[in-house]
């Protein structure tokens, strides 16, 4: 029976794929490394700032901690959608841009109840998509060109995990986890330099396409503390305390590039080829990613409120830039996060109802013309319980987020962000035995 689970969940993943191969980022930050690194939050986190280590939920999926996989309940299904506005500004011009995309595809189940859980999933790693035009000027041939630069593309992550539970105790635990994943996909460069004022000039076009595909890997460990107090009523009150620990190991991606460089006569549509200068065809490389390192807690009252905290660190300054435009620097990032229901059984659906908030704030992995840069967020969200059937129960989870990144010293663009997301979880009991008379 969980074989044909998995075989439906495998299934719903094949056919989805196709969604995520497009570009889905308009930032010229894209432009640089291997693109804008997607959040790999799921909805049930966004809106409480991404905080997801130290966090156990029996019927969300935590991937960012796969310990967290072994407190799963009931097969899980997971689907998230993300809309991207976004508004860039720089010396000398502003401009709005809208980017959907799906944010993640994922499913859980426990093979061994409250001891071993599974979990596999995709979603978008990085994206590049960019497109602008300047006029530079050439000293050396005595005259101004055009310089035009556009690129697009994705690379996306298709993770499988699987977490193992051990009670130290009657109201403690420890769970380890992993996920080996699958990086894979594809970019494209183009520039074109068009001479228009010096007639004898020959343009240069310049296209190279990139491809990535390799496996890695991360570990995350959780530990839980249950203890009981009584209220006012005498009523018992259960609560958690949970601490969690990630870690990315480094990785080296194998990359193939193919570089076409010619020169043509007239406008950026190419008026006459002339000749190509260079053709590197299948060249191999390595894409580089750094070792990782995550820490967090929550403190959750069952059914009420729940707050945590995350803290990450990526060690990019590990890895030398080929390009002398920009430079890679470790990164830190720290979200705090929270969720309150007011009555998970009253009768009053706002009652029923969580309500999230969380704040982020993070440092770039790079630095572009000897400028870094940070971002920050604010999150808000809900969870809204859907009518359940006999095997099923769906929740809508919706969150929104403002947050500004970059800088407009040296030349480079400032960006403000208004990030909308809606996801659907479904909790399912299937293959549940009925009873006849």
């Amino acid at each position: 029976m969980q074989t044909n689970r998995a075989v439906i969940a495998v299934f719903f993943l094949l056919i989805s794929a196709a969604a995520f191969t497009q570009a889905t980022t308009n930032s010229p930050y894209s432009k640089y490394g291997i693109g804008e690194l997607r959040p790999e939050t799921f909805s049930y986190n966004f809106g409480m700032g991404g905080t997801a280590i130290g966090i156990r939920s029996f019927k969300d999926i935590g991937y960012l901690n796969p310990a967290s996989y072994s407190a799963i309940a009931n097969t899980t299904f997971d689907v998230g959608y993300t809309n991207n506005a976004l508004w860039l500004k720089d010396n000398s011009e502003s401009q709005h841009q809208n980017n959907p995309y799906i944010s993640h595809i994922a499913f859980a189940m426990p093979v061994v109840k409250n001891k071993w859980g599974m979990s596999f999933g995709m979603m978008p790693f990085s994206s590049v998509g960019y497109q602008y035009d300047e006029v530079r000027n050439d000293s050396i041939a005595g005259g101004d060109y055009s310089y035009y630069t556009y690129g697009e593309g994705a690379l996306n992550k298709l993770y499988w995990g699987n977490a193992l539970a051990f009670n130290i105790d009657s109201t403690s635990l420890v769970s380890f986890g992993f996920n080996g994943y699958y990086i894979f996909g594809a970019m494209t460069y183009d520039q074109k330099i068009i001479y228009g004022n010096l007639p004898n000039a020959l343009n240069v076009w310049k296209l190279k396409d990139v491809s990535v595909a390799d496996f890695g890997g991360s570990l995350g460990l959780q530990y839980q503390k249950k203890f009981i107090k009584r209220n006012e009523d005498k009523e018992k009150d259960e609560f958690s305390l949970t601490f969690g620990v990630t870690y990315d190991l480094a990785a080296d991606l194998n990359t193939t590039s193919t570089t076409l460089l010619r020169t043509f006569k007239g406008n950026i549509d190419f008026g006459t080829l002339k000749d190509t200068t260079s053709f590197d065809e299948n060249t191999n490389d390595v894409t580089r990613l750094p070792s990782k390192l995550g820490v967090g807690f929550s403190l959750e009252k069952e059914n009420k409120w729940l707050i945590a905290a995350d803290y990450r660190s990526a060690n990019w300054g590990a890895i030398q830039s080929s390009d002398t435009l920009y430079s890679y620097q470790s990164s830190q990032s720290i979200a705090i996060g929270g969720q309150f229901i007011p009555s998970w059984d009253g009768r009053k659906y706002y009652q029923r109802m969580a309500y999230r908030f969380g704040i982020r704030y993070a440092s770039s992995y790079l630095a572009v013309n000897n400028t870094d840069w940070s971002e920050y967020g604010i999150t808000f969200g809900i969870g809204l319980p859907v009518r359940r059937s006999e095997f099923t129960y769906p929740r809508l989870n919706l969150g929104i987020e403002y947050g500004s990144r970059g800088t407009m010293d040296n030349g480079l663009v400032k960006e403000n962000f208004l990030n909308f997301n809606v996801g659907v979880t479904i909790n399912a009991i299937w293959f549940q035995k009925r009873k006849y008379d």
